[in-house]
């Protein structure tokens, strides 16, 4: 990803944060499946137990939302850069998609980076594809919390712009860093997202 978004930090990124929240999410399933009343929800898989948050109890539901939420936000999000990524995204059904909510390609990308610059503290910007407006919008979240903790919200792209994402190269200018990062997506990666929710809402719709 050199030299938008440096080695060092990515190496800091995945060793460190990310394995943190890793081993913690870790520790609270296993809380989850040592009692025969909670056993169920650490068999639901991540995605669906962050839905389920109210069902789990204090203190491993806050340790569930905080690492569950940061091992899947940054899974996701490493997997949203390529070193061959950037660039325009290719004429196709997101293209479309994008035009039609925001105007134009280049709209779209002014939205998300402020929404990435105004995030207040430590959080995310997202682009998501709503599957009740059947519709893509650019949302934020706080921390490490992900739209997809409701059901009919897709992540599509997300921005970690936690100060961890960022310092070691850019300090404290975030607005250089979310320019850098548009030279690393992978549009491939996200297209594919969109298609898949899309259709998925399609298929879902023609069952009923």
């Amino acid at each position: 990803l050199e030299p938008h978004i440096d080695e060092a930090t990515m190496r800091e990124h995945h060793l460190k944060h990310h394995k943190t929240y890793t081993d913690k999410l870790n520790a609270a399933l296993a809380k989850l499946r040592s009692e025969p009343r909670t056993k169920h929800l650490a068999k639901m898989g991540i995605d669906a137990l962050l839905q389920h948050l109210p069902d789990v109890d204090e203190p491993v539901r806050q340790t569930v939302r905080n690492a569950g939420g940061g091992y899947v936000n940054h899974d996701f999000f490493f997997r949203s850069m390529s070193p061959s990524g950037g660039g325009e995204l290719a004429e196709g059904p997101l293209f479309d998609a994008l035009r039609g909510a925001f105007g134009s390609f280049k709209q779209f990308q002014t939205r998300f980076s402020v929404a990435a610059l105004e995030v207040f503290g430590s959080g995310w910007a997202w682009l998501i594809y709503d599957k009740s407006g059947r519709t893509v919008s650019v949302v934020q979240t706080a921390n490490q919390d992900t739209p997809a903790m409701e059901a009919d919200k897709v992540p599509l792209l997300g921005l970690d712009v936690w100060e961890h994402a960022y310092y070691l190269k850019h300090q404290s200018k975030r607005v250089n860093y979310i320019s850098d990062f548009w030279e690393v997506v992978d549009w491939q990666q996200v297209a594919q997202r969109y298609l898949a929710a899309s259709i998925a809402e399609d298929g879902a719709k023609a069952e009923l």
